[in-house]
């Protein structure tokens, strides 16, 4: 490991100065609350450098386009300030003693917050779960496991260093063939406890007053894609945006019942409206299903948000022939608690560039 990798992703530059009693605090948590823990750092230290991991484990284990962390310094740990510990822990192939390969989540909501590396000495946390922004973004991880870029393609005006290693390369998919002999995209989890697949719209579900409100304006048979930058998504998947892709829950193979059992899901009620599905074993977000214009929960006209993260197409991360993705809009990224106002900024503004040099457009559609 090189200098500048180690002080990029793993903050060794960031050491206390000659006053170490100069501290600030920030506080973390899940959705639910289960999880809830602080770190303590020397005010010298700030601003650490934070990174995106876009590898296949964290994709598949986080639901998204890439992992949010930042390693504390050496010598600094999480302090758990809800009087228990209770994660749920999944051992990737592979891991070893100590934590490596481990990943964290909560067994309630699901959301992931980190790991021990213990070739490093330091813990890596996901810093979607703070209140407040203490790092800069400054490194990305494994930037052709994606295939087509995945996220880094957005961020064009915002320059990070880049890290690559032997096994940074897209993994060699497949599409595969329904019962009726048409096409359908895999989307599974790391773990492979939660697996089906997805056809492509037909000329039936265009024409279906339901059904057709989720497939893609124009000729292409795509489904609807979008960014979804909400604050308390958060807390919920660990990640500063969710990518999802809306479904019609009953052209899914395996069938998804109403309940969303299937595999290893488990669910958690995010509100009266909203219940989210995600693997229990690796704790990868799977489903977001809501109440409100999507269905009763109980019909067949229901759809589903389903992780972009999870899904294996051959052409990469963003599945772009599976599906249009809306233009986010400038405005997503006001956030009253002002969280990491600036990167969210250049990832809305990065994400729109690609979509004018690519379509030529800007597409705006509804989701609802």
């Amino acid at each position: 490991m090189n200098t500048e990798f180690l002080n990029v992703f793993f903050n060794r530059e960031k050491v206390a100065g000659p006053d170490t009693e100069v501290t600030k605090t920030f506080a973390a948590r899940c959705h639910c609350g289960n999880v809830q823990f602080t770190v303590t750092l020397p005010a010298a230290s700030l601003p650490l450098n934070g990174y995106i991991c876009s590898c296949t484990m964290c994709r598949y284990t986080h639901g998204t386009l890439g992992s949010f962390h930042t390693a504390l310094p050496q010598g600094v740990a999480p302090e758990w300030t809800n009087g228990n510990i209770n994660l749920a822990i999944y051992k990737t192939q592979g891991s070893g003693r100590g934590g490596h390969g481990q990943r964290w989540f909560c067994p309630t909501c699901g959301a992931h917050n980190g790991h021990y590396e213990p070739w490093a000495m330091q813990w890596i946390v996901d810093i979607s779960l703070f209140d407040e922004t203490f790092w800069n973004m400054a490194g990305f991880g494994f930037p052709k496991s994606p295939g087509d870029g995945g996220l880094l393609s957005w961020l064009g005006s915002r320059k990070l260093n880049q890290a690559s290693f032997d096994s940074d390369s897209p993994p060699e998919y497949h599409l595969e063939t329904g019962a009726n002999g048409e096409e359908r995209l895999r989307a599974e989890c790391l773990c492979g406890g939660v697996s089906l697949t997805i056809p492509r719209p037909s000329d039936a579900m265009k024409q279906d007053k339901h059904i057709g409100r989720f497939v893609a304006p124009g000729k292409s048979r795509k489904w609807k894609a979008f960014l979804d930058f909400g604050q308390e998504i958060r807390s919920l998947t660990s990640a500063h945006f969710m990518p999802w892709v809306v479904i019609p829950r009953v052209v899914l193979e395996p069938k998804v019942p109403p309940n969303l059992a299937i595999g290893t899901i488990k669910t958690y009620q995010v509100s009266d409206k909203i219940t989210k599905g995600f693997c229990g074993r690796c704790g990868a977000t799977v489903f977001l299903r809501h109440g409100d214009g999507r269905g009763s929960g109980c019909n067949e006209s229901e759809v589903l948000n389903i992780a972009m993260g999870i899904l294996r197409a051959p052409e990469g991360a963003k599945a772009e022939n599976w599906f249009s993705w809306r233009a986010a809009e400038p405005t997503q990224a006001e956030d009253p608690t002002n969280f990491d106002v600036e990167f969210m900024g250049a990832v809305i503004e990065g994400q729109r560039k690609w979509l004018l040099e690519k379509y030529g457009e800007l597409p705006d559609f509804d989701i609802l």
